[in-house]
Formats: structure tokens, C-alpha cells, sequence
């Protein structure tokens, strides 16, 4: 198993997107870009598959899905 990745790599692909997509859309670019099984992990350490990460950044404030789109919130990213 690869590293995992770390979910501000998923929030680079949203700003590619123009800061917003729909979800579905950020899960193939997500597959296309990491592989269909990627891991995200978060600075501590807990890791994370697609949905997994999108309910954790969403929880933090990072990122918002509305109606089936994903727009980047006001949070910052870490910057590793």
C-alpha cells in the first residue's frame, strides 16, 4: 500500500475544478489523479477513504457539499 495521501491533495483538485464541482466529478478526478483506492490521512494521522475524507473536511470547515456539489470553504488547508 502506497502513503496516504493528505486530504488537502483533494482540496487542490476543487481549486483545479475553480473552487467548485459536483461531487461525482471530484471522485473521478480523485481516481484519475490517485487511484480508485487511494487513503487520505489527516495531519494527525487518521485515515480516511473518499467519503471518509469529504465528512472530514467538511466536519472542519474546509469544504462544503450542497445538493451534490462541492465548493471549498472557509477554512484553511494545512500546509504540508
Amino acid at each position: 500500500m502506497s502513503e496516504p495521501l493528505y486530504g488537502h491533495d483533494l482540496l487542490s483538485l476543487i481549486v483545479e475544478q475553480g473552487g467548485a464541482c459536483r461531487l461525482e466529478d471530484l471522485r473521478l478526478a480523485a481516481s484519475a489523479a490517485h487511484g480508485a483506492e487511494a487513503v487520505y490521512c489527516n495531519c494527525g494521522g487518521d485515515t480516511f477513504d473518499f467519503d471518509g475524507v469529504i465528512a472530514f473536511l467538511g466536519s472542519k470547515g474546509k469544504l462544503r457539499v450542497t445538493e451534490g456539489t462541492v465548493t471549498l470553504g472557509m477554512a484553511p488547508a494545512c500546509q504540508h
